[in-house]
């Protein structure tokens, strides 16, 4: 199948998918591998031909190893530019409830942190509306 170029372009819009995890009133972090003190949200983007479902369940287990989880409810959503590539992306933002389950990273994370909304300030994370995301999560959550 042939794509104009307007088609061609149309591909290149990500959308993605991110968990706001908030246990004892702390938010789960993860440190990049790739940049160190380097920290975000666990997620990634849908690949092509996957549902939204699908692709949230295969990101939280990838990232995190867990394989149950309940989105309590949409945070936000947020429509951003990759730094590098300049891909429009929109994010969608998911408040999730993991119970007790036990993280186990991925080799894309080099550790985790459970942060407390006062301390989020010490934190630098790769995403620039991370925290306000995160600020909304604890809001959402109470």
């Amino acid at each position: 199948m042939e794509f104009t170029e307007k088609e061609k372009q149309m591909e290149r819009f990500w959308v993605s998918q991110t968990a706001i995890i908030i246990r004892d009133n702390k938010c789960l972090i993860l440190e990049s591998i790739d940049v160190a003190g380097g920290w975000m949200l666990p997620g990634g983007r849908a690949d092509i031909g996957e549902d939204g479902e699908t692709a949230f369940k295969r990101e939280m287990k990838e990232e995190l190893g867990i394989n149950s989880f309940q989105i309590l409810d949409i945070v936000d959503y947020k429509l951003w530019y990759t730094p590098n590539r300049h891909v429009p992306v929109c994010t969608i933002v998911n408040l999730v409830d993991i119970g007790t389950a036990e993280i186990k990273l991925s080799e894309e994370h080099s550790s985790f942190q459970w942060v407390s909304l006062e301390n989020l300030h010490n934190y630098h994370f790769r995403w620039d509306k991370a925290a306000e995301i995160i600020r909304k999560g604890f809001e959402l959550n109470q």
